[in-house]
């Protein structure tokens, strides 16, 4: 790899490392607010729903921006604004939502999956080297979504769990990803990067 080339995908990895770091926190404390204290009804469970899948499209949107440039960075504007739909959908509806809850949590998270799938292919054909943490949390919302599309739950605490789990699980690849990316730039500024 050219220096050039080099100090280019460094500056760019350091520029962008940060944002899977905060969307991936933001879902490990939803993860986790969600496994230790279970709400109790599905109005609360819509409205931490909505609001969190509008902060997670803002975040998705703030990928997009720090990777514009980027082949297949489209998908994270796609992410994100879908993200933002369902949330002011789940908010704005709140009555309605209720009675739907479960299968827009499940088709929210199978929708995410295939978009993230979808931008793994992209990013690999362009040589991206991240494209296998994009895949990861990819196949992780898609298997999520397609047990919640499966199995229909009536009672909340068993989906609270569900999308606790997703939250907790997907963040942490986030998080992992985001500071393999930091590692990734600091080996490439010294020169021992093997990609």
């Amino acid at each position: 790899m050219s220096d050039d080339l080099t100090a280019e995908v460094s500056t760019a990895l350091r520029r962008i490392w940060w944002l899977p770091v905060l969307r991936g926190v933001v879902l490990l404390i939803l993860g986790l607010f969600m496994l230790v204290q279970p709400l109790g009804t599905v109005k609360a469970l819509v409205w931490v729903f909505g609001i969190f899948a509008i902060l997670d499209g803002v975040i998705a949107i703030g990928q997009w921006l720090g990777n514009r440039k980027e082949p297949g960075a489209g998908w994270w504007l796609i992410s994100g604004l879908v993200g933002i739909a369902f949330g002011v959908i789940a908010v704005v509806w709140t009555g309605p939502t209720a009675q739907v809850i479960f299968y827009l949590i499940a088709l929210w998270v199978l929708v995410l999956g295939i978009l993230a799938v979808i931008a793994s292919v992209v990013l690999y054909r362009s040589r991206d080297i991240g494209w296998y943490w994009v895949l990861t949390f990819g196949l992780i919302s898609f298997l999520f979504g397609l047990l919640l599309i499966m199995n229909p739950q009536t009672s909340v605490s068993i989906i609270v769990v569900l999308l606790g789990l997703f939250a907790f699980v997907g963040g942490v690849v986030l998080i992992v990803s985001g500071f393999a990316t930091k590692q990734l730039a600091k080996q490439l500024d010294a020169g021992s990067a093997t990609i």
